[in-house]
């Protein structure tokens, strides 16, 4: 582990928090990118493919729930 710094260190639901749509991570576990909404599949499968050419793994994460109006 080279430079652990916290950012790198976060779970998934702190990046879903965030409102990033995926977050690809090294093999220690570390996050070494995020992506925003994606705008179409080719996007989606463009992102998977980058990443795991590089040896990461990415996690897909859910697309955050706005609240209902009148709450």
């Amino acid at each position: 582990m080279k430079n652990p710094q916290p950012i790198h260190l976060s779970t998934d639901e702190y990046f879903a928090g965030l409102g990033w749509a995926a977050v690809a991570r090294d093999a220690d576990g570390h996050a070494v990118s995020c992506h925003a909404k994606f705008e179409n599949e080719a996007e989606r499968r463009r992102y998977l493919v980058s990443e795991a050419k590089r040896g990461c793994t990415v996690t897909m994460l859910p697309a955050p729930v706005a609240p209902e109006r009148g709450e």
